[in-house]
Parts: C-alpha cells; sequence; structure tokens
C-alpha cells in the first residue's frame, strides 16, 4: 500500500526488537507517524533474553524443512548491521556493543565436526568467507577453548552486538522523537462493515512475537483472536529458552564460541552461555537444573569457565514458524501487516525486516525478499528441533 498523505500514521503492535527496529525505520528514517503499542515493558521479552549473536553462517546447513533462502536473507540484514548499529548509536548515544570479530564454530567430537564440515560445503558453494581451522589454528585464535578441540571454522559473517543496549538505544531514539508515541496496553483494534479499524491509524503492523495471534479485535461488543483476520498466524509457535551468564575471567572466550547448540557470547563483562531448545514450552523462569546442565556444556567449551559465579540466569520465548522463517508481508486484511516468527534470528534479522516492511507499507513495494516469506507460503517437510537439556 502507498499513501497519497505526506506522513501516514501507522501503528506497531509490539514492542521488541523487530517492532522498535520497524517503528525507527518508519518513523525515524522516512517520517511516518507511529504508535506503538505493547502490553508489557518494551523490549522486554525475547530481545531482552537473547545473547546478541549476528549469525547468518550457521543457517547455511540448517535441518531439513528450513525454508530455502533463510540464509539469503540473514546474510542481507548482517550486511546492514554496520550501517545499523553506527547510525543507532549516532543517534542515542547508547554504545550498542558492535563488534565484528569473527566468531568461531568449534568441533569438540566427530559429529559436530560433519556439522561444520557441512556448513563449509554450503558457503564455499554460496561464495560466503570462510576458514577452516585445525586444532592448532583454533587455539590459537582463541586459547580458551577445551585443548581437546578436534579443529573448527573461522566465520567473518557472523559477530555480535549487546543486545539489551541495543534495545535501550532504540527506547533512547524513540521516545525522543516527536513522530512517535508509545501507548502501555492492548491496541484497541475494531472491526467494522467487514474492515479492521485503528482509530487514527492508516495501517497496523503487527510485531507481537508468539503472541501475535492472540491479539484481540472488537467486533458487535465482543473480542475474538486476530486469527480470524489471517489464519497464518496460528502457525506462530513458541519455543522456550533457557540461558545463564558468568562472570568473564582471565580464562573466559574473547570471541563468540560455538560447539553444536552451545554458544558462549563475551558480553559486559560476562559470558554469556545459552541456549535451550524448547519447542512447545512459554517459560519465563530458569529451571535451576537446566541452568546447570547448560552452565556444564559451556565449561566442557571453554574449561577455564568451571570456577566462574554465575551472574544471572533467564528464560524467554521464541517465536516460531514451521519452516523456521519470520512471516513478512501484508495480510489478508487490507492494511494489516505482520513482521513475526523470527525463532533464533530476531536480532539479526531487524534491520532487514524493518526496511522490507517499510517499503510495503509506505511505498507498496513488494516482490523479490519479502514475497518469498509472505504469510502465503507453502511449508516444505518436517523440522525436528533438538533440545540443550
Amino acid at each position: 500500500m502507498a499513501f497519497f498523505s505526506s506522513c501516514p500514521r501507522i501503528a506497531v503492535i509490539g514492542a521488541g526488537m523487530i517492532g522498535l527496529s520497524a517503528a525507527y525505520e518508519l518513523a525515524v528514517r522516512r517520517g511516518a507517524r507511529v504508535t506503538i503499542f505493547d502490553v508489557r515493558p518494551p523490549g522486554r521479552g525475547a530481545s531482552w533474553a537473547a545473547a546478541g549473536m549476528l549469525a547468518p553462517a550457521f543457517e547455511a546447513a540448517a535441518e531439513p524443512g528450513v525454508h530455502p533462502r533463510l540464509f539469503e536473507l540473514c546474510l542481507a540484514s548482517a550486511a546492514l548491521w554496520p550501517e545499523f548499529a553506527g547510525e543507532l548509536a549516532a543517534r542515542s548515544g547508547v554504545d550498542v556493543g558492535f563488534d565484528r570479530t569473527p566468531s568461531l564454530a568449534a568441533a569438540l567430537d566427530g559429529g559436530e565436526a560433519e556439522r561444520l564440515s557441512r556448513v563449509a560445503a554450503v558457503l564455499s558453494a554460496s561464495g560466503v568467507a570462510h576458514a577452516t581451522l585445525a586444532a592448532a589454528d583454533i587455539l590459537r585464535l582463541e586459547p580458551a577453548i577445551n585443548p581437546l578441540v578436534l579443529g573448527g571454522l573461522e566465520l567473518p559473517s557472523d559477530f555480535r552486538v549487546h543486545n539489551r543496549q541495543t534495545v535501550m538505544a532504540l527506547l533512547a531514539v524513540l521516545r525522543a522523537s516527536s513522530k512517535v508515541a508509545f501507548v502501555a496496553g492492548a491496541a484497541p483494534l475494531k472491526s467494522a462493515g467487514g474492515k479492521l479499524l485503528l482509530e487514527g491509524h492508516d495501517a497496523v503492523l503487527v510485531a507481537a512475537g508468539w503472541e501475535t495471534a492472540v491479539i484481540k479485535v472488537e467486533e458487535r461488543g465482543a473480542l475474538f483472536s486476530l486469527v480470524n483476520w489471517e489464519t497464518a498466524l496460528d502457525d506462530i509457535d513458541c519455543h522456550g529458552g533457557q540461558m545463564l551468564s558468568v562472570a568473564a575471567g582471565e580464562s573466559a572466550p574473547m570471541r563468540v564460541v560455538r560447539a553444536g547448540h552451545v554458544y558462549l557470547v563475551p558480553r559486559g563483562g560476562q559470558v554469556v552461555i545459552g541456549a535451550t531448545v524448547e519447542p512447545g514450552r512459554a517459560i519465563y523462569a530458569p529451571e535451576a537444573e537446566v541452568i546447570e546442565a547448560l552452565r556444564l556444556e559451556g565449561v566442557r567449551l571453554c574449561p577455564g569457565l568451571a570456577g566462574a559465579p554465575v551472574a544471572e540466569s533467564w528464560a524467554g520465548v521464541r517465536p516460531g514458524t514451521p519452516d523456521q522463517a519470520p512471516f513478512m508481508g501484508e495480510t489478508i486484511t487490507p492494511g494489516l501487516f505482520v513482521a513475526a516468527g523470527h525463532y533464533r534470528n530476531g536480532i539479526l534479522l531487524a534491520p532487514v525486516t524493518a526496511r522490507l516492511l517499510a517499503d510495503l507499507i509506505l511505498d507498496g513495494k513488494c516482490g523479490g525478499l519479502i514475497e518469498a516469506f509472505s504469510l502465503r507460503r507453502q511449508f516444505g517437510g518436517p523440522i525436528t528441533l533438538s533440545s540443550a537439556h
């Protein structure tokens, strides 16, 4: 949809990383008026629970059934991050912790080595820079890794940002903008005459994560789920995750390091150890036995963390779709747009999601990447998600 008005007004429902980034693109960079609605404190959901990895290469050899263009989307967004981080830091005065030091992927057993070999093959076929490392090479780059490491990869495409500081920077810029308003509460969506309406707004962008489908619409005095206006929203499911951070001592890793499903992310004097993947669970409090098992897996990867005190543990909920890729685009209801279901890549995909949705909402630009992630797409085969208990 394109507007004849020089200053359209857009409602954004959901104040996580995706919703805030979309509001930033729409209002701060393109001049639209934006109202942000959320029933929870802004930025405190999955965006706050993340580790801040920007890791497109690990989508290269994903499980069967994953969206065939997710890797392309991730690479496109990774390319936007330097500009996005620099501009956001300059506007807000907040250091967002953007660090382009290449990540390392280590293999501690034969299964992990085989996985990395598949990743390397896809990266080579795609022309994405990487380096295959022998054990001595990976230990030279990151001495904190377990000396029993078999080898690994250096991934220049995969880096990091401090996700919590990025959220705070977005909030600072948006709250300072005269074009942005925050509303603490549900958006008063109504249905009348076959149309979905939000008074005073030209379009609605829903970016409420896994709770997108439970948003309510008033019709004839009763409340109904938003799924009635877009049935595809029922395909967004919850995937619980638990994580912890430990104090970063002298033996802590200096880079992002991962092995299998476990990753270590240096962040603000701590090392984040993540993460479990628990399909179908909406978890808001960490479980002691799960956190301890995860801590031990982090110690297996970097033994120097064995004595590091736990600084914090937490849980969150990732929104996922059947092919682990986001829904982006206009729904079957005119004027209702969705950006949700980003699963493990919400932080990484924020800049490209914001730009694609702004292009679509403000200028009517469709096709290309955003069309590939339409709510009307067909899903592939089944996906097996492993738990990191």
